[in-house]
This record gives C-alpha cells, sequence and structure tokens, in this order.
C-alpha cells in the first residue's frame, strides 16, 4: 500500500466532504478503503473546517443568485416571449418543441412542489389548458395531426383544442 503525504490527506478530506465515495477516493489514491476510512476519522478538526468553507461558499453562492434574480426574472420573460411567439412554433422541431415544453414542466411542478397535491394538479393543468388555447395548433403540422388522434388534446366538442 501507498503511504499518503499530509497534501493527499487533506485533499481526501475535502473531496469527500464534496461528496466523493470512499470507494472513489481509494481507487484514486491507490489505497484501501479502511485507509480512507482511517484518514477521515483521523483528522476531525480538518473535516470540520472543510466542511464549513463548504457552507461559507455555498452561501456565498446563494447570495450572489439572489443578487441575481431580477436579472434572470427578465431574461425568463423574454425567453418566455420568444417561445411564444406563433412564427417561431411554426418553425420548431417537435422535438424542439417537446424539449422545451418538457423543461417548463419540469419547473412549473418543481415550484408547485411546496402545495399540496391537489392544488398542485389543479394548477399545473389549468396552466396547460391555458397555454393550449394561446398557440395555434394548425400552425404546427405535426402538433395537429396528434392532436386529432389523442382524446386528450380534444375538447368536448369533439374538436382540437
Amino acid at each position: 500500500m501507498a503511504k499518503l503525504t499530509d497534501k493527499q490527506r487533506k485533499k481526501i478530506i475535502a473531496e469527500s466532504v464534496n461528496g466523493s465515495s470512499i470507494r472513489a477516493l481509494a481507487a484514486k489514491y491507490g489505497v484501501s478503503t479502511t485507509t480512507i476510512q482511517r484518514v477521515l476519522k483521523s483528522d476531525t478538526t480538518l473535516t470540520q473546517k472543510v466542511a464549513q468553507k463548504k457552507a461559507e461558499n455555498t452561501a456565498s453562492i446563494l447570495a450572489f443568485m439572489d443578487s441575481k434574480k431580477n436579472d434572470v426574472c427578465g431574461l425568463i420573460d423574454k425567453l418566455l416571449t420568444a417561445m411564444g411567439d406563433e412564427d417561431k412554433l411554426a418553425a420548431a422541431t417537435v422535438n424542439q418543441l417537446a424539449t422545451a415544453m418538457g423543461i417548463v414542466i419540469d419547473k412549473y411542478t418543481a415550484n408547485e412542489a411546496v402545495k399540496s397535491s391537489d392544488a398542485k394538479e389543479t394548477n399545473f393543468f389549468e396552466a396547460i389548458r391555458a397555454a393550449g388555447k394561446e398557440v395555434d395548433l394548425s400552425a404546427i403540422p405535426e402538433l395537429q395531426s396528434s392532436a386529432e388522434c389523442d382524446p386528450l388534446l380534444v375538447d368536448e366538442t369533439g374538436t382540437s383544442e
């Protein structure tokens, strides 16, 4: 077995705090998992300092993100406006539309996770229904044929919503 230097021991502790597994560290440094466990248990002060530094860095990143909140919201508004442009929607491929829709749904439902499941379902389906009314499916041939075949996309009168 290779003997670890102090620098390697510190790196092992830092990498462990950042989420590296004991097995991965053992493989990386060419030692057993038992050796890695001993290193991690041997210097609790350094482990605490590394964890504290990680928490400080996380707080700093979150503060920075919060300071950019208005800029990000403005950018999101511009992107959503661009995504609602009928010409751009008509020119987009089905894959592009599906990807964009998937991202919007993922982010929307993640935001709704704190609400009750009934409210989440209601809000989600209301948002989808409202978005569907704003988009002319006839401008997108691939989706028009899907709407004709998919009963979920057809309203009570038998026509595509």
